[in-house]
């Protein structure tokens, strides 16, 4: 386990610094627009907050419980763990990017160097979402199959990863921000915000492309290989258990994985609608919570939730 935290501490720490040494700078130096922060980021920002305290609270609870394992159990939980160890510091780091956009007022400010944790925190925060189902998978194949998922099935997650990785380096993906446009009036670029009543820029046009829904639908690919093997593996396993609360408990972790793929495509459709924090994203946040909570009590299963299936089988 340690050899995996290694290799992708390291990876997020290069990315890390490619974004702040290349892709905000270039954004800023193209033109993008800084949001304001309105009632939306504020619900945001409660909303990541929350889920960062039970997202933390849910991880340690699950590393104490694969404490006492041995052997298969101890790795399929040491690999749970890892998962939602990476989700977490994806919700950690939106709520550190959206506290610092509240304090400033605006989701950057290049006049001073802690003006760009806001745009430079949402890249990040899907790069840990991009890794952490690679170890939901490997939870789950180990959980059903008793051994390691091949490396072709690995491929399938890693590959569009890699792919994500890529993408989200380039600055036209204006995370926080707006993209300037054209004005069709007097031919000059005008950096104007969405939604002004300033003719200059909303009889303007795009000059640059905009790939941050390229960027969130990668995101959601890498999600939906993941999640759609899991799910397999899980209906196997769920189809051959005998003990009918084993086989509760794995239905209560499919369902959480379910969960988990609609905030995906909230996330991703709440890209191609443009602007900070559509209504989508308040869906997702409510789809994220139930996937950790629903995954969290299939897997570690206190015993409160035991004695709740065992009135219902």
């Amino acid at each position: 386990m340690k050899s995996y935290l290694a290799f992708f501490t390291i990876l997020s720490l290069v990315f890390m610094a490619v974004y702040a040494a290349y892709t905000i700078p270039a954004q800023a130096s193209l033109g993008g627009v800084p949001y304001f922060v309105n009632t939306r980021v504020w619900a945001s920002l409660f909303a990541y907050g929350a889920m960062t305290v039970a997202a933390a609270t849910l991880t340690l609870l699950a590393y104490r419980a694969s404490r006492p394992l041995i052997g298969v159990g101890r790795r399929v939980m040491d690999y749970f763990t890892l998962a939602f160890a990476f989700y977490t510091l994806s919700v950690t780091t939106m709520t550190t990017g959206l506290s610092f956009f509240v304090v400033f007022g605006v989701s950057f400010n290049p006049t001073t160097r802690y003006g760009f944790i806001y745009p430079c925190c949402l890249p990040v925060a899907m790069m840990f979402s991009g890794i952490a189902p690679y170890f939901m998978l490997k939870f789950s194949h180990l959980m059903s199959e008793q051994e390691e998922p091949s490396a072709k099935r690995e491929a399938s997650v890693l590959v569009p990863l890699a792919a994500l990785l890529t993408l989200l380096a380039s600055p036209q993906n204006w995370f926080g921000c707006y993209a300037p446009r054209l004005s069709l009036l007097d031919m000059q670029l005008k950096p104007y915000l969405l939604g002004t009543l300033d003719p200059f820029f909303n009889l303007g046009v795009g000059i640059y492309p905009d790939l941050r829904p390229l960027s969130n639908g990668l995101l959601l690919v890498v999600n939906f290989i993941a999640i759609v093997q899991i799910l397999v593996f899980l209906r196997y396993r769920i189809r051959r258990e005998a003990e009918p609360l084993k086989a509760a408990r794995l239905k209560t972790v499919s369902y959480g994985f379910m969960m988990a793929l609609g905030f995906f495509v909230c996330y991703t459709l709440d890209a191609v609608i443009g602007g900070p924090y559509s209504v989508l994203m308040f869906i997702g946040f409510g789809f994220i919570l139930l996937a950790l909570i629903l995954m969290y009590l299939g897997t570690v299963t206190p015993k409160w939730y035991i004695s709740r299936l065992q009135k219902m089988i």
